[in-house]
């Protein structure tokens, strides 16, 4: 039989009072506490697992319970998960997918093109790089794996804002000016409507030297099974390698790779047909 303070989930971390914690921190903690359970807790279980007080418990799971990220079982007065948390695994295991699906697909481009090929994902207001397979060049681009980015950084970032409206894209400037670390400042909000505007009837986005000085990268969308944007695929090189007119070259291979992954994780509409198409 396993110990009360072995049984305990720690999650890694310090195991000091909780209570001096973010709010957020706490609330992550005690569903993390609810996710290791057997079975609904009660308050004061729920309480010594998860090395708070009693009544700073009650006040998150209040606020869990109201976004349904935790459930309270009207016979025994006990809590688990709520549907949320469900709702939440799936979409970060669609994600999953994508990047498990794309990368056969991914490493077949980069043996036919000799370049770094990413996958991307959005996450909220922000731009994820999830996985790449490099380029065997000793001098070659790469991606920035798993560092959040914001949504005018770059190709890929310009796709993700070509599927919401200009309303959207302003706010998303305006709200996120300052709040990210990037190499690239904030655009003026117009001026990123208009690329994006561009972008959206293109169905591409190419980005030059922007950011990062000496590198280029060309960005096609992969469709979800109900032809929704579930990903971006880009591929990047050296200025040098991946000049303008090498972009229009492998625009159709790079689009037919990302259509092939569209078909893959399901989209019916997708066909044989490599040009890209727009996404307005």
């Amino acid at each position: 039989m396993v110990g009360t303070a072995a049984a305990r989930v720690k999650g890694g971390a310090c195991m000091q009072d909780r209570a001096s914690g973010s709010l957020i921190h706490r609330a992550a903690h005690i569903l993390t506490v609810l996710a290791a359970a057997e079975q609904p807790l009660s308050i004061r279980a729920l309480a010594e697992r998860a090395e708070l007080s009693k009544s700073a418990v009650q006040r998150i799971l209040a606020d869990l319970v109201a976004t349904d990220l935790a459930t309270q079982e009207p016979v025994t007065r006990r809590y688990r998960l709520g549907p949320r948390t469900l709702a939440l695994g799936m979409a970060y295991q669609r994600r999953i997918d994508v990047r498990r699906v794309a990368l056969p697909r991914m490493a077949q481009l980069r043996d036919a093109t000799g370049e770094t090929v990413g996958i991307s994902v959005s996450l909220a207001d922000q731009l994820l790089h999830v996985d790449q397979v490099e380029s065997a060049s000793p001098l070659h681009a790469r991606f920035d794996i798993g560092r959040p980015l914001p949504l005018w950084s770059g190709a890929p970032a310009r796709l993700f804002l070509a599927v919401r409206d200009d309303e959207d894209i302003r706010r998303v400037v305006s709200e996120r000016a300052g709040t990210d670390l990037t190499p690239v400042n904030p655009p003026d909000p117009e001026a990123l409507v208009q690329d994006v505007q561009a972008v959206r009837a293109a169905g591409y986005a190419c980005a030059f030297e922007e950011t990062l000085p000496g590198v280029n990268t060309m960005s096609v969308p992969v469709r979800g099974p109900q032809g929704e944007l579930a990903a971006v695929l880009s591929l990047t090189a050296p200025t040098a390698r991946l000049p303008r007119k090498r972009v229009e070259e492998l625009m159709p291979e790079v689009a037919a790779c990302a259509r092939a992954i569209s078909v893959d994780l399901g989209w019916l509409e997708a066909t044989q047909d490599p040009q890209v198409v727009p996404l307005s």
